[in-house]
This record gives structure tokens, sequence and C-alpha cells, in this order.
């Protein structure tokens, strides 16, 4: 297999990976007190809960099958396929639970992945670079900082499904940073070995990392996971490709016009149908049977 096939295996897998990491925590996370949320708090009141803590360590090994996808492929190709995650995610959150996926969710959900494999096929992304000068990753930090602020003030007195897809939003863009973060990690870890540590990059990273985290985990907290996770599934590919293009010189390898009007069209479909999942009965909360879910201890 070349590295590529093996990079899209892997991100598929890690995909699957997170999907079950995020029902464990959002399963825990939901019954922490909202006075928590946004704060360091949070994080130590979720490690008294054993789902949280088993769900943690099955995200841990997630990021190890992202980031050794890409060490092999393009962040343009493997963070769109983490999408895949929203058909295991959507079923395994209502397991315990009244609330059922029905043809709602399934018909946008599919869609989104037959939109993601298009983009992936015709579209042909990759190539690039691993790094990028100081100031590109300074104007992308700062470019980013404004929409994750705006979510943040924006989620404060909002609904529960709203401010759960308002975080989300924030911590899918800070994921998209941390993804081309890791992969300019990954890239030093390959060249300089222990010297990585003289640079700046893996201390960004878990900055980065831990900012996004508790981004996460507030989303968690606040609604039900069909409201956070397919706007982080989203987010993250969206804004980790605009990265991969612009500071690592990634690109879209059709070239004839019917191949880049298809690829047009299934990022079209691809967002479409992640807003039809966000405004789904799980998020909004219609269902009378939704209004409280029980949570595992």
């Amino acid at each position: 297999m070349s590295d590529t096939s093996i990079a899209i295996v892997l991100a598929i897998a890690a995909g699957f990976t997170y999907a079950l990491a995020s029902v464990l925590q959002q399963r825990a996370a939901s019954e922490a007190p909202p006075e928590l949320s946004l704060r360091p708090g949070l994080l130590v009141a979720l490690v008294k809960r054993p789902m949280w803590l088993i769900g943690t360590a099955v995200d841990g090994g997630a990021y190890f099958l992202e980031a050794a996808s890409l060490a092999l492929g393009s962040i343009i190709i493997v963070q769109p396929l983490l999408v895949t995650g929203l058909l295991w995610a959507l079923p395994l959150a209502t397991i315990g639970n009244t609330g059922k996926v029905t043809r709602r969710e399934w018909v946008p959900a599919i869609a989104l992945v037959g939109g993601l494999a298009v983009f992936v096929t015709v579209g042909d992304p990759g190539g690039g670079r691993s790094q990028a000068s100081l100031l590109a990753w300074v104007l992308t930090a700062v470019g980013l900082a404004v929409p994750i602020t705006l979510a943040v003030l924006a989620a404060r007195g909002a609904s529960p499904g709203r401010r759960a897809l308002l975080l989300a939003f924030a911590a899918g863009c800070v994921y998209g940073l941390t993804a081309a973060l890791t992969k300019s990690t990954l890239d030093l870890l390959g060249h300089d070995g222990w010297g990585t540590f003289a640079h700046w990059q893996p201390y960004v990273l878990v900055g980065a990392g831990v900012i996004g985290f508790l981004l996460n985990q507030s989303a968690f907290q606040a609604g039900h996971l069909a409201a956070s996770l397919p706007a982080m599934a989203i987010t993250d590919p969206v804004v980790g490709s605009v990265i991969g293009i612009t500071l690592f010189g990634e690109a879209i390898g059709a070239t004839q016009p019917l191949a880049l009007v298809a690829t047009g069209a299934a990022v079209v479909v691809m967002i479409v149908a992640t807003l039809s999942l966000a405004r789904s009965p799980l998020v909004t909360h219609e269902l009378d049977e939704l209004e409280q879910l029980p949570a595992l201890e």
C-alpha cells in the first residue's frame, strides 16, 4: 500500500475512535455543573468520572491514529476523512437513551460521507510541505482567534443546543490548527529528533490542544452530542484544509472543469448535510424524551 492509502485507512480508523471517545466523554460531561463551562475546573470535575477517563483514553488513541495518518498524508486528505466518525457517533450516542437516530439524521449523514468520498477521489487533494514561516503561523493564529472568540462570546446565555454548536465550532477551529501543528512537529521529529524541543511548535501544540480540549468538553457539557459533533466534524477539516492550502501549499489535484465542479459540489453537500444534522430533533430537543438524557456513570 502507498503512504496515501495507509493514511486514508488510519484517518478512517481515527474517525471511528474519535466518535467512540466523543460519546463516552459527552455522557459524563453532560452531568457536570453548568457554571464550570470553559473553566479548568470542568476538567477537574470530569477526572472523577470513570466513563470520562475511559473516553479520554480512547480520545488519546484516536489522536495517535490521526497523527500517524498526518505523518503519511496531507492535511487536506486526512482531516476530511475524520468526518466519517459521524456515521458511528450518532447511533452510539442513542445507546441507553429513548431518542433514536432516524432517516432525518441518516440521510444527511450518508450525504456527508458521500460528499467526502467525491472530494477525496475526484478532487485528488495532496502535495505540499510540512513547515511555514513564523509570520505565516502568526497570521493564521490571529485569523482563527477572531471567529473562535466571537463563537465563545455568542455561546454565553445561548440555549443548550446552540451553545453546544457554537463551542463545538470554536473547538473545531482550534483542532484544525492543532492538525497543522501536529504535522509540523512530526516533520521536525523526523529530521531533528530530540532537537525538535528546541523549536516552538511542540509547545504551542500542547497549549492549543489544551484550549481545544476544554472547548470540546464544554460543548459536550452544553447539549446533546448531535448538537456539537457535526459542527466540530465539519469545522475541523475545513479549517485544517484551508491551513494546509495556505500554509503548506497543499492543493486539489483535479484540473478538469467537470472534476472541479464535482469537487466544489461535494464541499457544498458536506456543509449542507452538517447544517441539516445540526437542526435535527436530536439537537433542537423537539422530542420531549430528549429533554432529559440519562448519563452513564
